[in-house]
């Protein structure tokens, strides 16, 4: 259980941060913002639940059998929820 919430929490920083800079005029700098909260997010969680934030990364560490196939779905869903958390607290 505590993988799955920290996919939760780092999608959902992540998708926030990204939301936030979108919305705030996407200066030339705004990447910057979006990797240092990537980055914080892998050091926060990588050692828990090797820190994906993305079902597309979920999925190539399935393929290369680097974790197991059981935890794709439950890994997705928490991703999905998320997004959709940061992305309309992003929208407020």
């Amino acid at each position: 259980m505590p993988k799955y919430l920290t996919e939760f929490i780092g999608t959902f920083f992540l998708v926030l941060t990204v939301g936030l800079v979108v919305t705030g005029g996407g200066a030339p700098t705004s990447v910057i913002a979006i990797g240092v909260m990537l980055m914080c997010m892998v050091y926060m969680g990588g050692h828990i639940s090797g820190g994906h934030y993305n079902p597309a990364v979920t999925l190539a560490a399935t393929l290369a059998k680097k974790m197991p196939a059981k935890d794709l779905i439950p890994y997705w869903i928490s991703q999905v929820l998320g997004g959709i958390a940061g992305a309309a607290l992003a929208q407020l």
